[in-house]
């Protein structure tokens, strides 16, 4: 509809053409309408040339339209009005009463049909009401409809740029992959995302331009005002900024507009749990590009999932440096325990030779490392040197000494105290 036609639905006040080449026809006509909706205005048109002058010249909300005109057929006519007023209701009247010729009226373009039969003007009135209310469910069905449609292709365009953002868990990839979907879905001159460190100092961590546009200083007071904008106020939300705006932060960047080109801005802050990580900065330089409500939304949408998506990579390096550090630490205690273990053994074997010593004397611990080591009594007086009797007295003492009662047990004896 018209945006004239809906300013007419606003105030109440409604616009018909009446085309008619009988004066007779359009006073009554006139007259039946008036007497029920006297809020209506009513022009009037003899002829097709006159009724096309007044209908590009005005917005009208409906055209009651004689269809035997003389200076133009119906149909072309009909043809002649969609194409000034695709929207507008149609009600065309004719002296002839044929049920193929209201279809091929309807057929025509024309919304509704009414036969000058008897006092058919008193219906006219009911069939302009009616048709301005089918007109109205129509421009609110198609508004709906519209509505929906964006809302489509605004979540759609969420999911990818949320696709692309949790796609990975690096922080400098998911700038990157931001910064550029916004730029490329947009079509922007800039998309600049700028971060808080943790000792609070804010920088660019990405900015893409569009070939010929200069990119912005990291020092520009349009990012250090908006952060100070961010921590005076509690409330945070996108900040649109035109550079003929007269707001005091619109001023104080103005400068900076001019020499960076940019004709309009839009400012998102990046907040997670009530933390402000950085900000998103758009702007255009080809044109003051007027942000709609949608795309504010859309874009305070995508800067709460790029704030969550920063967060999580921040959080997954520091955990990722804590479980190397843990694999480090882990190692160092294996290689700790395997060094008190060792140093245990090696105790553990000095402490049982120490006690072995105590017991026996250096010539019996002599007699036993061989007996261990499997030799006969022959063998052991060869080796020592002494005679066999004198053997067989070592190895009796060493049976008596450690309460052992056979050979076996006292090679068991060396192997268990490290004398073997």
């Amino acid at each position: 509809m018209p945006e004239a036609s809906m300013s007419s639905r606003a105030t109440g006040q409604r616009r018909v053409l009446l085309v008619e080449d009988s004066p007779a026809h359009l006073v009554i006509c006139e007259e039946a309408i008036r007497s029920q909706a006297p809020h209506y205005q009513i022009d009037g048109a003899a002829t097709a040339g006159t009724a096309l002058e007044r209908l590009g010249s005005g917005s009208y909300d409906v055209v009651v339209l004689d269809y035997n005109l003389p200076d133009l057929e119906g149909r072309e006519l009909l043809a002649a009005i969609r194409g000034q007023a695709p929207n507008i209701p149609i009600i065309v009247i004719t002296g002839i009463d044929s049920p193929d010729l209201a279809l091929d009226v309807l057929r025509g373009g024309a919304n509704d049909y009414l036969p000058k039969i008897g006092e058919y003007y008193k219906f006219l009135p009911r069939a302009i009401a009616t048709n301005l209310e089918r007109a109205r469910l129509q421009e609110d069905l198609l508004e709906m409809y519209r509505w929906l449609e964006r809302s489509s292709l605004e979540e759609a365009l969420l999911n990818r740029l949320i696709v692309n953002i949790h796609s990975s868990l690096d922080l400098e990839d998911i700038v990157e992959k931001a910064a550029r979907s916004l730029s490329e879905e947009f079509k922007i001159s800039r998309a600049v995302i700028c971060l808080i460190s943790e000792s609070g100092n804010l920088g660019i961590a990405r900015q893409v331009t569009q070939q010929e546009v200069e990119p912005i200083s990291e020092r520009s007071l349009i990012f250090s005002k908006y952060h100070d904008l961010l921590l005076d106020i509690g409330e945070r939300r996108p900040l649109v900024v035109m550079r003929e705006d007269t707001f005091s932060l619109a001023q104080d960047v103005r400068h900076e507009l001019v020499l960076y080109g940019i004709l309009s801005m839009i400012m998102v802050p990046l907040v997670y749990q009530g933390r402000l990580m950085g900000l998103l900065h758009l702007d255009q330089c080809d044109y003051p590009r007027l942000w709609t409500s949608g795309e504010i939304n859309l874009l305070g949408r995508i800067g709460s999932q790029l704030a969550i998506a920063i967060s999580q990579a921040r959080l997954y390096k520091i955990v990722e440096s804590q479980s190397k550090n843990i694999d480090k630490l882990t190692e160092i205690c294996s290689q700790l325990n395997q060094v008190v273990s060792s140093t245990r053994e090696l105790t553990q074997k000095q402490e049982s030779q120490e006690k072995v010593r105590v017991k026996l004397s250096s010539r019996e611990i002599e007699v036993l490392r061989k007996v261990a080591r499997g030799l006969s009594n022959r063998e052991i007086a060869q080796e020592l040197h002494i005679t066999e009797g004198t053997t067989e007295v070592h190895v009796s003492r060493l049976r008596k000494k450690l309460s052992l009662t056979s050979r076996a047990a006292l090679v068991r004896y060396a192997f268990e105290n490290h004398l073997s």
